[in-house]
């Protein structure tokens, strides 16, 4: 039992050092529940920024910044993120401010500045707007660079 204690935790500490990402910046579209337009700035391997900035009907508009961490899976192609940050927006004369999460997977295709990604962002607002969004899932292309 000890010997299994053992390799898991050096497993998981292994897998908190490894790079996560092998690129800086990238520039894309989220489709889904809440599509956006995206950038993300990574600081380090681990360690990121999102903006997304979203425009709805009813002449609606949405920014959204999220700071979020990856690891990789499966190999160094494949990165679990995951994060939370915050939303502002208006439409007509309602004005949101609330809290977002977001956790995804990310695939970056080998030898190509592009990365696909699968993720779940729920919210809530604070003020005004629908109170909740909880059913948002998303598929996004990034191009990397």
């Amino acid at each position: 039992m000890k010997k299994l204690i053992a390799i898991v935790a050096c497993a998981l500490l292994c897998a908190g050092t490894a790079s996560a990402q092998n690129y800086t910046h990238a520039v894309g579209v989220r489709a889904g529940g809440s599509g956006s337009i995206t950038y993300r700035y990574h600081f380090n391997p681990g360690n990121a920024i999102e903006g997304m900035l979203w425009f709805g009907w009813n002449n609606a508009i949405n920014v959204t910044a999220l700071y979020e961490w990856s690891q990789p899976v499966i190999n160094d192609d494949f990165s679990l993120y995951y994060g939370a940050g915050a939303h502002i927006g208006a439409a007509y004369n309602d004005f949101a401010i609330g809290v977002d999460g977001i956790v995804g997977l990310e695939y970056q295709i080998p030898n190509a500045p592009i990365a696909i990604s699968l993720d779940y962002k729920p919210a809530i607002n604070f003020i005004h707007f629908n109170a909740y969004g909880f059913f948002d899932f998303a598929l996004g292309v990034k191009y990397t660079f």
